[in-house]
């Protein structure tokens, strides 16, 4: 019999935890709560790791990432979650699971495409660093960061819906999938955020056995919708005017507000419901 119940918080950030100054302040109340009663946080964005591990340093947290949306998996050596990692290699001080496609061969095969096609799309790999600020509003040092990717590419499609269906069917002959985010049109691989979700989910059940985890998945997008489905409790942040995803699930529930202030407000009041008003305390 499993000893005691414990959340698992897993994440979307941009729409999400963070808000359109990519700042995630108006969650503090929630982020120190979690701190508090250790409950981890675990980061699953379409970012690069090397975006989500600025985040997860100023945060503070030694939770696994899933970055790229699924196509990779960082878990902390300091977390002691991997003893002795298979298919896993050493990078600084994480050790890294690429789960997807690479970004190499999506890349090829889009612009194969688009050059036989004449398909009107352009992505990061277009861009320089200043022109990828001006896409995203991200300041120099963060579009960098969000240039180094390994298994995705974010595009902005300035072609039809029926040539984009077309395109995406293409595409599907070599395994790599077209997902809608906030922003952009991700091409990824067969991995997702779920797929990353159950990974980690995994992973702590392994080194705790005797703990009931309860995966609280919040997200406000289309590639949040599979990471939704597979939580215990699925939160789903609003855009701007109410409009939201609805994914299905045991327990889907909407946040009151849009972005961080919503997620802020989500998880205290999950705190409270599963684990009593004096968690709050």
């Amino acid at each position: 019999m499993l000893a005691k119940k414990k959340l698992l918080v897993v994440t979307d950030l941009d729409g999400s935890l963070l808000d359109n100054s990519y700042s995630w302040q108006a969650a503090r109340p929630a982020l120190q709560c979690l701190k508090t009663l250790k409950i981890p946080l675990v980061l699953n964005s379409s970012k690069t790791i090397s975006e989500m591990k600025y985040f997860t340093h100023s945060l503070g947290t030694l939770a696994p990432v899933v970055a790229e949306n699924g196509g990779l998996l960082a878990v902390p050596q300091e977390s002691g979650l991997l003893d002795q990692p298979k298919d896993f290699h050493h990078s600084a001080n994480d050790w890294i699971q690429v789960t997807g496609l690479s970004r190499d061969f999506i890349l090829s095969r889009a612009h194969s495409l688009r050059v036989a096609e004449g398909y009107l799309f352009e992505g990061f790999a277009d861009w320089s660093d200043a022109m990828v600020t001006e896409h995203t509003g991200l300041s120099s040092a963060a579009a960098s960061r969000a240039q180094s990717r390994h298994a995705t590419e974010p595009i902005l499609w300035k072609d039809t819906l029926a040539r984009r269906a077309t395109f995406e069917r293409s595409l599907a002959k070599d395994g790599i999938r077209l997902l809608m985010g906030g922003r952009f049109l991700h091409l990824m691989g067969p991995a997702d955020k779920a797929s990353g979700t159950v990974a980690v989910k995994a992973l702590y059940q392994k080194a705790m056995p005797d703990v009931e985890w309860v995966v609280v998945a919040l997200g406000d997008s289309q590639n949040d919708q599979a990471m939704l489905e597979v939580a215990d409790i699925a939160v789903v942040i609003p855009h701007a005017g109410g409009r939201h995803i609805s994914p299905q699930g045991p327990d889907v529930r909407i946040a009151s507000m849009p972005a961080t202030a919503g997620w802020n407000e989500a998880i205290l009041t999950i705190i409270r419901d599963e684990l009593g008003s004096s968690a709050l305390l």
